[in-house]
């Protein structure tokens, strides 16, 4: 019986025609990041069967669901309108979904996902076995009265006497992981190498400026480091092959039925005595390092588990996320209704200052996604199968304890953190649509309820253009669109339900980063593209003392060819309006053609616009981890990766006072 319905249903199954191979081939042939891709047309046909293939195998999953085959924790499926209906992200959304858990026996919803994951991983083997090449389109990558964000030294820290900047933060209190961070007596440097990381702590003294101690953390990758109080904490993703021995036992990955899995890990050091510090902590969750967040006293960290087997009952670490060492209790796993999907979100709190271990955990079956942490919730951006909607899931998170509240599916796509935020309770987010063809594209802000419902919105802006950055700033929004000006978007927020375009201006280039520059200034670092396609660093500022215009006060253009972080990272950028200082690494390229990275610093004046403070070119300089900072008169060039160690100068005349190496 179920075989003779499995094969009626995959006859019913029509490919829509854009998933044709006409219709692909015509795609590739349109798409910048295709236009030189030799595997372009090798691969259309079985992306097309493929395609075929992920319907067939999505109406098999729901017919075996409402077939009770399959014991699915009950919710009501995603709604999705036609194709044909207009271009509006959140009215063609499905309503919001309940993740409601049902009292189900013991071991009944490891069973489930067992079966729902083997299911999918069949799939993907049997439909989706050949070579694929990503397409992506070229894209670059709060207080009620002024933005919430900026470099600003965190209030939890060991005391400081002097002046000191901190990691850039979008949200306050909200503290973010950074390769390199500073209490403001100490800068603590993080760097990978060939068998794990190392993690270095100066003593920042200006010209005495010394290294004081090293950490090695074997086999972990660290990807960012947090100070709280008196305790630094590390997270990363470890790859050793654990042994039965106690001293492997710790490591960050885990080996089951024959498959190693990476594991992310999480070490807490009380640095009382800074120059031996002890470690408190170390315990590892299921799946890749995806993001983390400190609130209060505890460690918020979210990781990706991706399932690589779900065949034997026996070896349920295989395809059930584990925390410490132990598997996630069903009551803290989730199965969101109609997902097809054998990756996990893993979540785990953590009490840095005395925690012995996790204090909560959660898991949702479901992938990766963009990240924004309010000062209550975490968000998650997640996108579809398709890539062509995305789901917005809400997490709270109070003390420790981790809640599953809620999500909204919507058609469109999120650029990133920046992209959302939390204001009153409500949910206000930027999105990019794609019309049905996926010709066209449009833009909108969306503002969600506290129950996760469409509560107002603004839709159908700069079509054929995409969102480059967005800044929220209580209830206003600002957000950037690009394609061959760069519209600057004022909205206004006040009536959450009945946002309102107050402005729209045009300008040349378009900025990747948005943030508040004192009252009534806002800054934008991005790009200048000339009719050649030659790019260069762009400074604006722009005066948003009105509630109804944006104006262009100041720009400054750097030299051709140069390129900077601003969009990708903007832990990399030094924005503090009250020191006046702006700093990034920047790319460039010299007359013989060889690259440089150098330092660039500015300060800013009312009347005169941007001013240069310095070019610092120190050897072997890491973009993507270079950190600037500055410790009372003194400012500090930082990068565990590229630099020798850490460069020092004078804050008034950026005269090198020292170098610290390694």
């Amino acid at each position: 019986m179920i075989e003779k319905k499995l094969k009626q249903l995959s006859e019913e199954i029509e490919i829509p025609d854009t998933l044709k191979p006409e219709q692909i081939e015509q795609k590739l042939q349109h798409s910048k990041a295709g236009l030189q891709s030799r595997y372009a047309r090798r691969f259309t046909t079985r992306l097309a069967l493929g395609a075929a293939c992920i319907l067939l195998v999505a109406a098999v999953g729901n017919y075996l669901l409402a077939s009770g085959i399959l014991n699915h924790i009950p919710g009501p499926a995603a709604e999705q309108r036609p194709a044909s209906q207009p271009e509006s992200a959140v009215q063609t959304a499905s309503p919001t979904q309940s993740r409601e858990e049902t009292a189900t026996p013991k071991g009944e919803v490891y069973e489930t996902l067992r079966q729902k994951i083997a299911l999918d991983l069949e799939s993907s083997r049997d439909c989706i076995n050949y070579e694929y090449e990503y397409l992506a389109e070229a894209v670059p990558e709060k207080s009620k009265a002024a933005d919430t964000a900026g470099s600003t030294a965190n209030s939890t820290q060991r005391s400081s006497s002097k002046e000191y900047s901190g990691t850039n933060l979008q949200v306050q209190n909200v503290d973010e992981g950074d390769v390199v961070k500073t209490d403001g007596t100490y800068i603590y440097t993080s760097s990978a190498d060939t068998f794990g990381s190392s993690i270095r702590i100066y003593k920042a003294d200006g010209k005495n400026t010394k290294k004081l101690t090293e950490l090695t953390v074997e086999s972990v990758n660290i990807s960012e480091m947090y100070l709280k109080d008196h305790f630094l904490v590390l997270v990363g993703s470890g790859w050793e092959k654990p042994s039965t021995s106690a001293k492997k036992k710790s490591s960050g990955a885990s080996t089951e039925n024959g498959i190693q899995q990476e594991n992310t890990l999480v070490m807490v050091y009380d640095i009382t005595d800074i120059e031996n510090p002890k470690q408190t902590f170390r315990k590892n969750q299921s799946g890749i390092y995806s993001n983390s967040r400190i609130s209060g006293n505890h460690l918020y960290t979210y990781s990706v588990m991706t399932a690589e087997s779900a065949e034997k009952k026996d070896k349920p670490k295989c395809y059930i996320p584990s925390v410490g060492g132990s598997l996630v209790p069903e009551d803290r796993l989730v199965i969101p209704s109609g997902v097809s999907s054998h990756a996990y979100m893993v979540f785990t709190s953590l009490d840095i200052t005395g925690g012995e271990d996790f204090t909560d955990s959660l898991s949702i079956l479901g992938g990766d996604g963009i990240c924004y942490v309010s000062e209550e919730n975490i968000y998650i951006a997640s996108p579809t199968a398709d890539y062509t909607k995305t789901t917005i899931s809400r997490f709270h998170y109070q003390d420790g304890k981790l809640t599953d509240n809620g999500e909204k599916t919507f058609r469109g796509k999120i650029l990133n953190q920046f992209s959302m935020d939390e204001y009153e309770g409500k949910l206000r987010f930027v999105a990019t649509t794609d019309n049905p063809d996926r010709t066209k594209t449009s833009n909108g802000l969306y503002v969600l309820d506290e129950n996760m419902e469409l509560l107002g919105k603004v839709d159908r802006l700069a079509k054929s253009e995409r969102i480059y950055s967005s800044r929220f700033m209580g209830d206003k929004a600002y957000f950037v669109t690009y394609r061959e000006t760069d519209p600057v978007f004022l909205v206004d927020l006040s009536d959450p339900s009945k946002p309102v375009v107050k402005d729209k201006l045009k300008i040349p280039g378009f900025s990747e980063y948005l943030q508040g520059y004192g009252e009534g200034l806002m800054l934008g670092i991005g790009s200048n593209i000339s009719n050649d396609w030659d790019a260069q660093i762009k400074l604006t500022m722009f005066d948003i003392s009105s509630d109804t215009n944006v104006r262009e006060i100041h720009t400054k253009l750097l030299e051709m060819e140069t390129y900077s972080l601003a969009g990708k990272n903007h832990k990399a950028i030094l924005a503090d309006p009250g020191k006046n200082l702006i700093g990034f690494a920047a790319e460039s390229y010299e007359k013989n053609g060889k690259q440089k990275i150098t330092y660039r610093l500015y300060s800013y004046d009312r009347k005169k616009g941007f001013k240069k403070l310095a070019t610092l070119s120190p050897k072997d300089m890491d973009m993507s981890s270079a950190r600037g900072l500055y410790i009372g008169e003194h400012f500090y060039l930082a990068d565990g990766e590229g630099l020798g160690g850490i460069y020092v100068y004078d804050l008034n005349t950026f005269k090198q006072l020292a170098k610290v190496t390694k």
